[in-house]
């Protein structure tokens, strides 16, 4: 993989550099393109979106600014801001995020029960994540899936540092009642 920092392959894909913006697109792809398929539940409209968020970004490189934050949260808040832009314009047809619909597997073998809980309670949190306003879901998906500090989530989604952190508690006090929030939150 590409050893060259984010903000370098960012400077060199401003001048023009197709393998800097190859480089990023393989280091953020998959961040990405979950950022967006958790926010709709759609993955081929996850997968048009994750395209046009790297078509912009190689539009729009020479306008990063790095004393604004990173590159990751500046990706984050192009795929967030087309997301929002692409949900509004449409009525999608989206459908909870599932899982395999398949029963459950039974084994004595503690490994293969600890894999069933652990795909149980994926389940569980993204039917619970579909069910939160938009605001909230954002909040909880860059915070716990992305690693994102709520500084970097305020700037990532447009809203104040105050109440990215009321959302998140707000998100935090509604799935705690539905979730077996202490297996999630480890």
């Amino acid at each position: 993989m590409d050893s060259r920092s984010d903000q370098e392959l960012m400077e060199r894909t401003a001048e023009g550099d197709i393998m800097a913006l190859k480089a990023l697109y393989r280091r953020y792809e998959v961040p990405v393109f979950n950022l967006i398929f958790r926010s709709t539940s759609n993955r081929e409209l996850a997968q048009d979106l994750l395209q046009e968020t790297f078509t912009r970004l190689w539009t729009v490189a020479s306008l990063f600014d790095p004393r604004r934050g990173t590159v990751k949260s500046w990706l984050f808040t192009m795929a967030l801001n087309l997301t929002r832009t692409e949900m509004s314009k449409k009525v999608h047809d989206l459908k909870p995020l599932r899982l395999d619909d398949a029963p459950p597997c039974r084994s004595d073998d503690p490994e293969v029960g600890s894999a069933v809980e652990g795909e149980e309670l994926r389940t569980e949190v993204a039917r619970e994540l579909d069910k939160l306003p938009p605001q909230y879901r954002e909040v909880i998906v860059l915070k716990y899936y992305h690693h994102l500090t709520f500084d970097e989530i305020a700037r990532t989604t447009g809203a104040p540092s105050g109440t990215v952190r009321a959302r998140f508690h707000r998100a935090i006090a509604r799935l705690r009642g539905h979730v077996r929030w202490k297996d999630f939150a480890s």
